[in-house]
């Protein structure tokens, strides 16, 4: 198994100084930040004397960060592996600065230097190269900076898998790594710039009461006082006594450390706080009877938290996953809130400060749009004590939203109850927020001095800078450069604002009626991922229209390494194609279908991607549908990037950037893994258990379901629409099951279905699996209702990055993969007729979990064997009736040898069989046992012969067939490909049509009886 692990290299200094005042030296370099970043840097470099500072308000990870003299800004940049520096703050900020880092930095944190506020450090968090960069800043003005080595980070540190933020202490003496994937938080002491350690938050009461539940720490905030650090969990999971697809069924989590003194000693965790659900504030008619039912909702990824006062401040994406599934009661904006954060004890003070930002968009201030505040991502404050603002951006609605902050930290609302000023970062209406000043998809803020607000812009690649005093955005700065016209990048690029926009502006060709603004949403509510964080899941079972689903990854889409290798989508393998999801568009996100039809359709006009099939810009189309009409390459919104000449279809550039552009998390690291990249080994896996369990799944026989380039034999075979006798419904059914289509043939029955659900007689675990209750209230597919012998079973789910996407089974039913492994019913469905279980043992089924958290996109795939007609082969190629051949196959190995010589031991097999049938001789032997080290190399192959007799009186064609593991012991993601057949012309022995050569010449005297020796000459007639 690779990892992507970067260990710094070291460069001689690079000095420049001058004697009096200031000497400015602007230096172009080109530098290489590892092998895969190169970028061109505009150092302005300079020797001066500043009075020392120090942070004085308490610390928080984020995208964007401003240096402790106020001087510089520093923002990440995820789509170049680089971090840009803003200066000249005060007369025109620009970038002054760009340095390569690693793989997809996320989080970016400034340390001081107590003697001389010109020279700092700065740690970059490399989430993709599960690193953290060091940057030695030397010398600076406010428009001017040096590091050393010049234009490149000092070193690199290894910390864990997947580091997605990063904080350091207000005094600079510690930086507090979060990393996500490997459950860890690892400390650095930054006058050494080395790590102290690694704090396990699995195992802590953090994790309380099932550690085996991953904790994915994310959010970091460090008290003024420096002595607490406060760690979000990501993910929220069920509450004592809660269950999957419940409103109040979940709870948020924050973990609070005590920070030692002493900078060589590990903080240790001293408590919980755990962040329950609250109610909306909007309500709606939950069981039919006409009567609006008040609705809750449950924090949800929590990415940040920041401190102010005596309070902390969680932004989230609140869940309300119950039915009826709407835009309006399923995605919430909350800000939940902490009391006591920097002194006392902490707890949950969401009861009377909390506040959920939609309802302050029920009623927008005059002359501005009605548009919702999704995915609240980050917050800043503009003082930190007494009142104020609070600044909160609304990542998918690209807008920047304005609340009041009083002195005992209670967050409101602007106006009123239903008012709160935005500000509107990407309004095409607006010159200084339109076009290439569009601020698109914010993920981070910066307030500076009180007055100027600097959010970083993920989508657009550049950051806002917003007045305060004004609430209006005054400039916006380009951080790095769109991809070039045309190009696949930049198509990508317009499906991620696709998918992380709620909102949308297309292209408005003349003559155009119907709305181009906001078709994405209704009234900018959620985007694809207020759901699928990143392209993954935000792990919350929704009552979908087909019955309880945990949002799926989307990253097992297609397979990372065969972009045409697709899995069927949805659990019920409900639909066929990426764009088929124009319906949630619609019917979800969007306002639904209309009461009266326009011209015979009941799509809305104003809303979602496809248009009109005759290509009218101002007509919905009159259908659409899951299988019968595809959807890919229907006629649909366009949008032109600035600078570009090409207008892309919105919707396939969103296929497109889930098919290419989802990255698959990164499992977590080994101790072996850690020490190399100069980390601590606190949380890492053992090698010895990966392999073991790498083992153990294939002897359980786990990848006859879990196999292929994706870890799922789920794929799409068939070009769109599907057959119509594959489709199936249960229509019918005498308990009034949901009567949607779906396609049988890819269901897997595991018995999943009310899995975990009380009372249904399916027990597992703590019984938190969602009822099996579609959104109308109608039973849920996964069964065959109906009796005609289809609808049973799931359709099978990817295993990349398994570990990283919790809840498990499309209910919900485990949240641990411990819980999966306890499932006799699952865990036996591969083994073959009469093999034992060797995953009985609780040990056993450990170490398969061990080798599940490292299973991510870089893992070695399992091992399939294969042979195709044109590999079978004679020599010599044209075979003579009558005589001896050779006949041979390459036979593939799709997989390692080691991982094959493990089958085989485990079988008791020497090698793999291979047989040989003709129906014209005979072979001998006819079947050749093929050991692990006859193939050539891992994904290689071996060349299997054999003799073949072939009779004189054979016909004039033989069929020949070869079987792989003709006995099928050897379980295979794919068991189609291990025969092959092919025919093979025979000929006939030529005739004998050469000439006779002399050797020798004999002469006879007698006609009579010639060449008689017994004849004596003087008897002879011719004497």
């Amino acid at each position: 198994m690779k990892k992507r692990i970067s260990t710094g290299t070291s460069h001689s200094n690079v000095v420049v100084g001058g004697v009096i005042g200031v000497l400015i030296l602007t230096l172009s370099v080109v530098f290489t930040m590892q092998a895969w970043a190169k970028e061109t840097a505009t150092l302005a470099v300079a020797a001066v004397t500043a009075a020392p500072a120090v942070f004085d308000t308490p610390m928080n990870s984020s995208p964007i960060a401003l240096s402790a003299n106020k001087q510089h800004i520093w923002v990440v940049n995820p789509d170049d592996d680089s971090v840009s520096v803003i200066g000249d703050l005060d007369n025109n900020p620009h970038v002054i600065a760009k340095i390569g880092v690693g793989d997809e930095p996320q989080s970016v944190a400034l340390g001081v230097n107590a003697l001389d506020d010109t020279k700092y450090y700065v740690y970059v968090a490399n989430a993709a190269d599960n690193s953290v960069s060091i940057i030695n800043v030397t010398a600076s003005t406010p428009t001017s900076i040096t590091t050393t080595p010049f234009g490149r980070p000092e070193k690199t540190i290894v910390t864990g898998a997947e580091p997605w933020n990063i904080v350091a202490s207000p005094d600079a003496k510690r930086v507090f790594v979060a990393n996500s994937a490997q459950d860890t938080i690892t400390v650095i002491r930054a006058d050494s710039r080395t790590v102290v350690g690694n704090v396990d938050l699995r195992n802590s009461i953090c994790n309380d009461p099932d550690r085996n539940r991953v904790f994915q720490p994310r959010g970091l905030a460090v008290t003024l006082n420096n002595d607490r650090l406060y760690v979000t969990r990501f993910l929220s999971f069920t509450k004592e006594g809660g269950t999957q697809g419940a409103d109040d069924g979940k709870e948020g989590v924050v973990c609070e450390l005590n920070i030692p003194a002493d900078v060589a000693t590990l903080p240790t965790v001293a408590g919980v706080v755990k962040l329950g659900s609250q109610d909306t504030g909007f309500n709606i008619d939950a069981n039919g009877d006409g009567t609006p039912d008040p609705t809750r909702a449950f924090p949800n990824q929590m990415q940040s938290i920041v401190i102010r006062d005596n309070q902390a401040y969680l932004p989230n994406i609140a869940a309300s996953p119950s039915k009826p599934l709407k835009f309006n009661v399923d995605t919430q904006a909350f800000v939940n809130v902490i009391d006591n954060a920097a002194t006392g004890t902490p707890t949950d003070a969401s009861a009377n400060k909390f506040i959920n930002m939609h309802l302050g968009a029920r009623d927008p201030e005059p002359d501005k749009t009605k548009l919702f505040f999704a995915n609240p991502w980050a917050i800043a404050f503009t003082t930190q004590s007494g009142t104020g603002n609070a600044y909160a951006v609304s990542a998918g609605s690209d807008l920047l939203v304005k609340l009041n902050v009083d002195a005992t930290g209670a967050l409101s609302f602007t106006v009123d109850a239903n008012t709160t000023r935005y500000i509107d970062l990407n309004n095409p209406e607006d010159p200084a927020t339109a076009d290439a000043n569009a601020g698109k998809n914010p993920l981070g803020i910066v307030i500076r001095n009180g007055d100027t607000a600097y959010t970083m812009n993920y989508v657009s690649r550049n950051v806002s800078v917003v007045n305060l005093a004004t609430d209006q955005v005054i400039q916006v700065i380009k951080l790095t450069d769109l991809p070039p016209a045309g190009t696949l990048a930049e198509e990508l690029l317009v499906g991620k604002e696709m998918f992380f926009s709620s909102r949308g502006h297309f292209n408005r060709p003349a003559g155009t009626t119907a709305s181009t603004d906001n078709r994405l949403s209704s009234e900018g509510w959620q985007n694809c991922g207020s759901c699928h964080f990143a392209g993954l899941t935000d792990a919350v079972v929704w009552q979908f229209v087909p019955g309880p689903r945990k949002s799926i990854p989307m990253n097992g889409t297609w397979s990372p390494h065969n972009p045409f290798d697709q899995r069927m989508l949805n659990y019920s393998a409900f639909f066929d194609e990426v764009e088929d999801f124009e319906i949630n568009v619609r019917n979800v996100s969007g306002p639904g279908a209309l009461a009266t039809p326009i011209a015979g359709s009941v799509q809305d006009p104003q809303h979602g991607l496809i248009i009109s099939d005759t290509g009218d810009l101002n007509s919905a189309p009159a259908v659409i549908n899951q299988f019968a009409l595809p959807n890919a390459g229907r006629p649909q919104q366009t949008v032109t990037l600035p600078g570009s000449n090409t207008d892309w279809p919105a919707l396939t550039a969103l296929k497109e950037w889930v098919r290419f552009a989802i990255r698959t998390p990164n499992g977590a690291l080994t101790t072996e893994e850690l020490t190399a990249g100069g980390g601590a080994t606190a949380g890492g896996l053992s090698q010895s258990d990966v392999d073991q369990g790498r083992r153990l799944f294939f002897r359980a026989g786990c990848q006859k379901c879990h196999g292929g380039t994706k870890w799922s034999i789920s794929n799409k075979d068939f070009a769109a629409p599907p057959d119509a006798a594959e489709i199936f419904t249960e229509a019918g059914a005498p308990n009034n099951a949901f009567g949607g289509q779906f396609l049988d043939r890819f269901l897997s029955d595991i018995g999943s279905f009310n899995l975990g659900v009380a009372g249904q007689g399916n027990d597992i675990g703590n019984n938190v699996g969602a009822v099996e209750l579609a959104a109308n209230g109608q039973t849920g597919l996964g069964k065959d209702h109906n009796g005609d012998g289809k609808g049973d079973g799931f359709n099978i789910p990817s295993l990349l990055a398994i570990s990283y996407l919790p809840p498990y089974y499309h209910n919900g039913a485990c949240e641990t993969l411990a819980c999966v492994l306890s499932n006799d019913e699952h865990r036996q469905s591969g083994l073959r007729q009469g093999q034992s279980d060797p995953l009985s043992s609780a040990a056993n089924q450990a170490k398969v979990v061990t080798f599940l958290q490292s299973l991510d996109a870089d893992t070695g795939f399992p091992v399939n064997l294969s042979v195709r007609r044109h590999d079978i082969f004679a020599d010599p190629p044209s075979p003579i009736k009558g005589d001896s051949v050779t006949l041979g196959a390459n036979v593939s190995l799709f997989g390692t040898k080691p991982d094959l010589a493990n089958l085989l031991t485990d079988l008791g097999q020497a090698g793999v069989t291979v047989r040989f049938t003709v129906d014209q001789g005979t072979v001998s032997p006819a079947e050749v046992v093929v050991p692990a080290s006859a193939f050539l190399q891992d994904f290689g192959q071996a060349v299997v012969t054999t003799t073949w007799d072939i009779p004189a009186d054979a016909a004039r064609r033989a069929n020949v067939t070869v079987d792989v593991d003709p006995a099928d012991l050897i379980l295979e993601a794919k068991e189609t490909d291990n025969s092959a057949n092919r025919r093979l012309r025979l000929r006939n022995a030529p005739p004998d049509r050469t000439a006779p050569v002399v050797e020798s010449v004999a002469i006879s005297d007698d006609n009579a009886n010639p060449f008689n020796d017994a004849d004596a000459i003087t008897q002879s007639e011719d004497v």
